[in-house]
């Protein structure tokens, strides 16, 4: 047999499986949650010399996409990481970034500065709740 036939056969195979398990075996809570259309625009800061978010905690929906506007009061630069979502972000210093994602899953995440900054790196944290 051709190496080119065993190849497209794998490969039938592989796609087989895969549609198998995503609509019989696949835990419910796993897949991602659909969009639901609605944009929620948020407006963020990095205090000056404080490190810590304004706001410190922030509640959407699931499905929703969020625009994260971030404002770095500070003199240094620091970043804005959401390790579920896959965001790491650099913050400059004195400038405005847009961070855009969609809330594809359910519960409460942790938010953090990732890039060193100071003695109060560590407790530059804050909560991200997705609702249902």
């Amino acid at each position: 047999m051709n190496k080119f036939v065993k190849l497209l056969l794998f490969a039938i195979f592989l796609i087989a499986s895969g549609v198998v398990y995503q609509n019989y075996y696949r835990p419910p809570g796993v897949g991602p949650v659909k969009a639901s259309g609605n944009v929620v625009e948020i407006e963020m800061r990095a205090k000056e010399n404080k490190w810590k978010w304004e706001p410190e905690e922030i509640r959407i929906k699931a499905g929703d996409l969020v625009r994260l506007h971030i404002f770095n009061e500070d003199n240094y630069d620091h970043g804005f990481a959401v390790e579920a979502f896959g965001i790491n972000k650099r913050l400059f210093p004195r400038r405005e970034t847009l961070i855009e994602f969609i809330a594809s899953r359910a519960g409460s995440f942790s938010f953090y500065c990732s890039v060193p900054c100071g003695q109060g790196h560590y407790e530059q944290i804050g909560t991200l709740f997705v609702e249902e």
